[in-house]
């Protein structure tokens, strides 16, 4: 086995050990931090958007609802990229490309005129985010944390859940200035909040060494070699590490049951929870008669109840096993959606938002400490870019399915009865898997 020793700690390390908090906390932190921004003003602030675009250009609900699921697909697509890229150059690096394209895109989505422009404009906005979250996030903050690895994961996936009240900010930031000037200072605040941030991130503890989950140091190098004596049968000294990471290839994993098991549960998760991002706004204020202010509020508050879902399920994944964790979050799910699916008084969004919520963002969580469990690290950010391309395939066709029923019947609530039954289909699909870590100790051998 190859062996690489512990870098020794960087300016930025030091001053940052100095506040005796493990850096990897800072580094997810800061991930979540860009998460929030980039990520949570375009997939949750979208649905401010469908009323001023269809209100500016006539275009249906169906044909705005498509660039939502373009950009899940454009995403989706560019997910093993840049997975493959983050297992190979580092997530810093990727992260300062990822903000630099969603900044761009929000400023040309701006200044759009045609539903060609906007397509293209949401293109590259959904090519920057596949850099800035996703594979990217989850791979580092995987390698930084094992023992709490899901506890690690829940407090990243809080930077999401926590940026829903973008969609309020840019409700409202529509409400003051209209929607061109409103995506105009979206997209600078992009680069101005977020690029700092990416210099925080550090891609694994060994560059500033450290070992995960801020295990104690190595032994100096003197008491190193003078505990040649104590190496594993593998010739490992102390205060040494292995360069690659345990776990399956990538093809490894593609032959496994797990592997497709995750990802169609994903699909039919994102399936439903997708289009009930995208639509929401519109049917609250439909369905219930809250305008579309109040109506934004009510989607503000769908990622921010889900932080005690992120939090909840994310700490229980550390202590119970990560399936059932799973798939008990893929039921509230779909629950959620039957409760949306039959509200027609503004107090019944609580039930939906207190079932819903949690079990979604639940799911965020869980899933990839799940990976991480099941195939191990050595090609993480790869396989979590392929779970999303495979999953992407629900997320896109829910916003347009929902988008399709409306506009042929002038309801949504036919359309979430099978969104929720989706979703709720996602639970045994995960549960199927069995039981983890027999592939990777294999592989590992």
């Amino acid at each position: 086995m190859a062996i690489i020793k512990l870098s020794r700690p960087d300016a930025l390390g030091r001053r940052m050990g100095r506040i005796r908090v493990f850096y990897g906390w800072w580094v997810v932190s800061a991930s979540a931090a860009i998460i929030f921004l980039t990520g949570g003003t375009f997939f949750y602030g979208f649905s401010a958007l469908v009323k001023p675009l269809q209100t500016e250009f006539g275009w249906t609900r169906a044909l705005i609802a498509g660039a939502f699921s373009l950009r899940t697909q454009s995403g989706g697509l560019a997910s093993p990229v840049v997975g493959y890229l983050v297992d190979r150059v580092g997530s810093r690096r990727l992260l300062l490309v990822g903000i630099a394209l969603v900044g761009a895109g929000f400023i040309f989505l701006s200044r759009v005129e045609s539903v060609w422009a906007f397509y293209a404009a949401v293109m590259v906005i959904a090519v920057g985010m596949s850099a800035t979250g996703g594979p990217v996030a989850m791979t580092t903050a995987a390698h930084w944390f094992e023992r709490k690895r899901g506890r690690a994961m829940a407090l990243l996936t809080t930077g999401a859940g926590a940026s829903g009240v973008m969609v309020l900010v840019l409700a409202t930031l529509i409400a003051a200035f209209g929607w061109r000037e409103a995506l105009l200072i979206v997209g600078i605040a992009q680069w101005v909040v977020c690029l700092p941030l990416a210099l925080v991130v550090r891609h694994r503890p060994q560059e500033m060494g450290l070992l995960p989950d801020g295990e104690p140091p190595p032994l100096p190098q003197p008491e190193v070699e003078r505990a040649g004596a104590l190496a594993d049968p593998d010739g490992v000294a102390p205060g040494s590490l292995p360069v690659e990471d345990s776990g399956l290839t990538i093809g490894e994993a593609l032959r496994t049951r797990p592997f497709w098991l995750l990802a169609l549960a994903m699909s039919l998760a994102g399936f439903g929870s997708t289009a009930i991002i995208v639509h929401q706004v519109a049917f609250v204020s439909e369905a219930t008669g809250l305008s579309d202010e109040q109506a934004a509020v009510v989607a503000m508050m769908m990622p921010i109840v889900s932080l005690a879902g992120r939090l909840g399920f994310g700490w229980l994944a550390d202590y119970r096993e990560k399936r059932q964790v799973l798939a008990a979050s893929y039921l509230l799910l779909g629950l959620g959606i039957l409760l949306l699916a039959t509200a027609q008084q503004p107090w019944q969004l609580l039930f939906f938002l207190a079932v819903f919520s949690p079990g979604w963002g639940g799911s965020l969580a869980v899933q990839p400490a799940f990976q991480a469990e099941y195939f191990g690290l050595r090609a993480f950010g790869a396989l979590q870019g392929l779970t999303f391309t495979v999953s992407t395939l629900g997320s896109v066709a829910g916003p347009i399915f929902a988008g399709w029923v409306h506009d042929s019947t002038d309801t949504y609530r036919q359309a979430f009865v099978v969104l929720a039954l989706a979703s709720l289909a996602a639970a045994p699909a995960i549960l199927m898997a069995g039981q983890p870590r027999r592939a990777v100790a294999i592989a590992s051998r």
